[in-house]
C-alpha cells in the first residue's frame, strides 16, 4: 500500500523478530560512531539510551564507549543473551509491552533500523511518550524510499523485475519491513502525533566491504551477482543519494501542541 499523498509505504507481510542479515558490522560501526557524535553534538546533556531492538549489542558497545549508559530492548531472546554474554544491558521484550520497562525513563529513545519492522506505530508512539524524560529525544534511524537504490529496486519492479525490490523490503525474512518512510513524511507523522522535529543527516547504506555476504545471504547466486555489481560500479552515487538517514524528534510542550 503506498500513501499517494505523501509517499508512505506499508506492505502486507507478517511481523516477527529476528537477525538474518549478515556483514554489516562495517557500515554501522560507522554510523553508529557518527551518530553518538552527534548526540554529544547536538543534545550534549543526554546521557541514558535506549536502543530498541538492539539485536546482538552492537550499538550498545559504541554507545557506551562513547561514554553513554545504553539499555538494549530485544525481542529475539538468543540475540539478547548473545548481547548480555558481551556484557551488554538488555532487556528481552517488544516495544513498548516489556515488563523490564515499567519503572525507567531515558534521554534517548533511538530506533537503530527497527522502527520499519514494528507494526503497530500507533503502539510506539505511546510508549516513546511514556519512557521518553521531558526534554528527551527520539531518534530514527532508518532506509528511505528516497534513496537510489530503492528508487532503481521499485522502477525494476514496475518492469516485472520483482527480486530486488523484495529483498530490500525482506520479504520471506523472520523480521520483514513493514513500513517505508522518507525524511519528508517521517517528519510528518511525527509532527501530527505531538512531536517536534529537530535534527536529520543522511547515513552510510552500505560498504564495499562485506556487501556480497549481505546481498547474497538470502537471494539467489544470479541476483546476487547483479545487484553487487550495479552497486559496486555505482556507489559513489549510491552514497551521494544515500538509502539511509536519520531523524531526531522531541515531545511538543503541552501548551505548543496543535489539537
Amino acid at each position: 500500500m503506498v500513501c499517494k499523498e505523501c509517499g508512505y509505504m506499508m506492505s502486507q507481510e507478517q511481523p516477527g523478530a529476528g537477525a538474518e542479515v549478515v556483514s554489516l558490522d562495517t557500515v554501522r560501526e560507522k554510523n553508529f560512531n557518527l551518530i553518538c557524535e552527534t548526540i554529544k553534538e547536538k543534545f550534549p546533556n543526554a546521557v541514558t539510551i535506549l536502543d530498541v531492538g538492539s539485536s546482538r549489542g552492537h550499538f550498545l558497545k559504541v554507545a557506551s564507549d562513547k561514554g553513554f549508559t545504553a539499555t538494549g530492548l530485544e525481542p529475539d531472546s538468543r540475540l539478547a543473551e548473545i548481547s548480555r554474554s558481551q556484557g551488554c544491558n538488555v532487556i528481552n521484550g517488544f516495544f513498548p509491552g516489556a515488563e523490564g520497562l515499567a519503572t525507567q525513563m531515558y534521554d534517548i529513545i533511538i530506533f537503530n533500523d527497527s522502527l520499519e519492522h514494528i507494526p503497530n506505530l500507533h503502539d510506539v508512539l505511546c510508549g516513546i511518550k511514556k519512557y521518553l524524560k521531558q526534554k528527551g529525544i527520539v531518534i530514527i534511524n532508518l532506509p528511505t524510499s528516497d534513496g537510489a537504490v530503492f528508487k532503481t529496486a521499485f522502477l525494476l519492479y514496475k518492469l516485472g523485475m520483482m527480486a530486488m525490490f523484495d529483498r530490500l523490503w525482506q520479504k520471506g525474512f523472520a523480521s520483514p519491513h513493514l513500513h517505508y518512510f522518507n525524511k519528508k513524511n517521517l517528519k510528518r507523522f511525527f509532527e501530527n502525533n505531538g512531536f517536534e522535529f529537530q535534527y536529520s543527516m543522511p547515513l552510510y547504506y552500505y560498504t564495499i566491504k562485506g556487501l556480497w555476504e549481505r546481498i547474497s545471504c538470502k537471494s539467489s547466486f544470479l541476483v546476487s551477482l547483479f545487484a553487487w555489481l550495479g552497486m559496486v560500479l555505482l556507489y559513489p552515487f549510491f552514497t551521494l543519494y544515500s538509502d539511509c538517514f536519520v531523524s531526531c524528534f522531541s515531545i511538543q510542550a503541552e501548551k505548543e501542541r496543535v489539537l
